[in-house]
């Protein structure tokens, strides 16, 4: 096997290994000088020793891939190792998955405790603050001191710690009296959540008197992400109370008894304001719970640590000096479950037990399919060899070679297989020509239709205009053409045909001479009076074109189709819109959407098609466009769509009809990422001058 790899490197790969084993010689001389000398460094050791390593990595991952290749020549080793993936490494992950499945639900479901409880307690202590403030509301003004300081001391005996600040017109009263405390910041008006007072966090309410004894809107889902409440107008003698509750042990303890050992930890600082950038934050230690970890109650009942996502606690006064927090939660499953059913700690046991037997299942099932498949390789392997030997026997040309055909399994059925194809390859080498004759008068079909668009352009004193049409296969279904009577008179039309392919185009082909017919008609009929506006009658010939298509086709072909007229001497273009896309006019940069005046055409002979005159302006922009420019999809499976096409369209209107032609192809082969077209892609641009 040695030499089978040495003879199967390449040059680059002994070049590599010779920068190897230089690298060594030079690491071992590095240290021989550095015994003799101490100190010593040979020059250029460094480097040498870097690209040594970078060839080292280098070689190691060719030499992996050659001995990969020879190693899964065999079809027996494919086969141990398909059987090791199959097996095994599924057994492997199942239990990873279960394990992670279980450790991530015990931690969310101790995140949901947890902030269930601290939004429980939140909404008790913005109770406590809206019945405060709605007393004040009814009360004496001559009785509110006293009113306040008994209402919170009775409060301070059910909320240990509490601290409060109380406006009632002018006069503000802290409790306790001792303390200093500042005025809440802006932001926090009707606020209810976690807050940060110096260097501790508290469970903070807010209610002012104007929303004091009222319902409020229904709160954010947790005191975590807490938004405040949009700030009332001011009242002749407002009223604002906001309680604190400090969030020390004892309240973390409360939260969820018995679950575990619950912490807040501050995590960052957010940015300084740009006015005082030497502002330092006072340091804000965590604050974590008496609780300890609860023991085990089985013998897989391991602790699971889980941080809920970063969230922001606002100061208490100081605006903009937000603090990212999280809490941490040291727990068990055993805990959890007690939490969620009671102290029936017996399911999880029974889920664990469950898991367990599962595990043992698929072990034994792993091993079964691994003696299974030592005893079956042998005979996959020899029909393989039979049939390997028999390819290469077929791709020297010599088409009468059979196996013998043994059993009645898969194996022998690909024998009879590969027997029968022997006898296949002159039809198919006679398919395979005619596929080519195929393809040959398909590309002389393409080259006929190109035949059917306009050569050039046509050039009018007033209008210029371009159309392009690309084919997502060999011949388009989609159609475009101008025919212009005189200096000032133009007919334009596009059309795209349901279908794609032969069929598609050879009903545009249909399409194409029956206007040319009305239109060669139209054309002979001079303009009655000199200089009169020449008003085309769109309606009557696509009303005759539709009779026409459905006469000469089959019920389900049609085709949506928009002609128009122009009179360049009076900038007037009169348009029939039969269930095509409606056309877009950039005027002075603003879009709009021309009219369907009626359905597709080829349906219904009886169908009623009306027309519509727009009158044209210096730099209108007219552009008209088939579903192959909007509904190319990208790999979300996403359409470009009207309105990326029309935002591109106003982008750049003042271009020329050449250059957003060019620019919406851009725009439609980056949204696909692929050259290929997904459509047949069509696009009339027009511009007044």
């Amino acid at each position: 096997m040695s030499l089978r790899l040495f003879s199967s490197t390449s040059r680059l790969d002994r070049v590599l290994a010779i920068l190897v084993g230089l690298g060594a010689l030079v690491s071992l001389a590095d240290v021989l000088a550095g015994r003799v000398m101490p100190g010593a460094i040979l020059p250029g050791a460094s480097l040498l020793r870097t690209v040594a390593f970078l060839a080292g990595l280098i070689l190691i991952v060719r030499l992996l891939r050659i001995w990969t290749r020879q190693i899964l020549w065999r079809v027996r080793n494919r086969m141990i190792l398909l059987f090791l993936f199959v097996g095994f490494v599924p057994l492997v992950l199942v239990t990873a998955l279960n394990v992670l499945a279980a450790y991530v639900l015990t931690g969310q479901e101790a995140v949901y405790i947890t902030t269930g409880g601290l939004d429980r307690r939140a909404g008790r202590l913005q109770g406590a603050a809206n019945a405060l403030a709605w007393s004040l509301r009814a009360a004496d003004p001559a009785r509110r001191s006293a009113m306040i300081t008994s209402y919170l001391e009775r409060a301070a005996e059910g909320w240990p710690g509490l601290r409060a600040w109380v406006r009632v017109g002018n006069r503000m009263v802290l409790f306790p009296g001792e303390q200093e405390l500042d005025p809440p910041q802006p932001t926090l008006r009707d606020f209810r959540g976690l807050v940060r007072l110096a260097d501790r966090f508290y469970l903070m309410a807010h209610v002012s008197g104007s929303r004091a004894g009222v319902a409020t809107e229904p709160g954010p889902p947790s005191v975590l992400a807490p938004a405040a409440t949009p700030a009332a107008p001011p009242e002749p003698d407002p009223i604002e109370v906001a309680l604190l509750s400090p969030v020390n042990e004892t309240a973390l303890s409360d939260l969820a008894p018995g679950l575990g050992h619950i912490s807040l930890l501050p995590l960052r600082r957010q940015m300084l304001s740009e006015n005082n950038p030497d502002y330092e934050f006072p340091e804000v230690g965590r604050a974590a719970s008496q609780q300890t970890l609860p023991p085990p109650a089985y013998r897989f009942d391991y602790q699971v640590t889980w941080f809920t996502l970063p969230f922001q606690v606002a100061s208490w006064n100081e605006p903009g000096r937000d603090l990212s927090v999280s809490l941490q939660i040291d727990t068990r499953p055993s805990a959890v479950f007690r939490l969620l059913f009671g102290q029936r700690v017996e399911v999880a046991q029974g889920v664990t037990i469950v898991f367990l037997a599962v595990g043992t299942l698929f072990l034994l099932v792993e091993v079964a399919s691994l003696v299974i498949g030592i005893s079956i390789t042998r005979t996959v392997t020899n029909s393989v060899h039979e049939l390997y030997e028999g390819t290469q026997r077929v791709n020297r040309g010599d088409f009468s070679q059979r196996i013998d055909v043994r059993g009645t399994d898969q194996f022998a059925e690909l024998s009879r297989s590969f027997n029968s194809m022997t006898a296949s390859i002159e039809r198919l080498i006679e398919e395979s020509k005619e596929r080519q004759r195929l393809a040959s008068e398909i590309e002389i079909a393409r080259e006929v239709q190109a035949q059917l668009f306009p050569k050039a352009p046509p050039v009018m004193k007033g209008l210029e205009i371009l159309g392009v049409c690309h084919a997502a296969r060999m011949v388009s279904g989609d159609y475009y053409d101008f025919v212009k009577f005189s200096e000032d008179r133009l007919a334009l039309a596009l059309g795209d045909v349901a279908g794609k392919g032969i069929s598609a185009a050879l009903l545009m082909a249909s399409i194409q001479s029956g206007l040319r017919a009305q239109l060669s008609v139209l054309g002979a009929i001079p303009v009655s009076g000199n200089g009169a506006v020449w008003r085309c009658p769109t309606a009557d010939l696509v009303s005759q074109l539709n009779v026409r298509l459905h006469e000469s086709t089959s019920p389900e072909k049609y085709a949506t189709f928009f002609f128009g007229a122009y009179d360049d001497r009076h900038a007037l273009l009169t348009y029939t819109n039969a269930g095509h896309l409606p056309p877009i006019l950039i005027r002075n940069g603003e879009p709009r959407r021309l009219e369907v005046n009626g359905m597709v055409v080829g349906v219904l002979p009886s169908s009623k098609y009306e027309q519509t005159e727009l009158q044209l302006h210096s730099g209108d922009l007219l552009v008209a466009f088939t579903d192959g420019v909007t509904e190319p999809e990208n790999e979300f499976e996403e359409e470009f769509g009207e309105q990326r096409l029309t935002d591109l369209l106003v982008r750049h209107w003042q271009a020329s009809p050449a250059d957003i032609i060019e620019h919406v192809s851009r725009a439609v082969t980056q949204w696909t990422g692929s050259p290929e077209l997904q459509d047949d892609f069509t696009l009339l641009v027009a511009r007044r001058r």
